[in-house]
């Protein structure tokens, strides 16, 4: 049987605890990722992922829309939403970021990570070996490597 460490994405890209809002959004978008592990003093602090960035507290602006009958247009030009949206950018990594986070380890069968996954909301898990991180898998992981 398939062990974690067959399948997880070894290619660990991390942020720190004061890197910004947009710093995070870039990475984001030009690695096509939504889970970074952030890291403080060279070890795990918690995980920033794409809901953190947009619902997290509901602090995430939502652009004002008007509805024409079965049309609906967005405004996202509306001077209040982009206050609100030039303030979340203002944000730092240890704002928005979540500090409680799946753990599985690099032997682990593949089976039993497959279903603390999916037990858990989040959907990933970081992977170590002996407290330290060695990658991440994703449900995304799953479907591509191990099916």
């Amino acid at each position: 049987m398939k062990k974690v460490k067959d399948i997880m994405n070894k290619d660990i890209i991390s942020v720190t605890e004061d890197d910004s809002f947009e710093n995070v959004l870039k990475i984001m978008k030009e690695k096509g990722i939504g889970e970074i592990p952030v890291i403080a003093d060279g070890n795990v602090a918690g995980v920033v992922t794409r809901d953190d960035m947009l619902v997290k507290q509901g602090v995430a602006p939502t652009p004002p829309v008007v509805a024409f009958w079965d049309l609906l247009i967005t405004l996202p030009q509306n001077k209040e939403f982009v206050s609100k949206l030039s303030k979340l950018s203002g944000y730092k990594v240890s704002e928005i970021m979540s500090r409680e986070y799946l753990k599985i380890e690099c032997d682990e069968e593949l089976e039993f990570a497959v279903t603390k996954i999916l037990e858990d909301s989040k959907g990933f898990a970081l992977v170590f070996d002996n407290g330290e991180l060695k990658g991440i898998l994703t449900k995304t992981d799953l479907i591509n490597k191990a099916f």
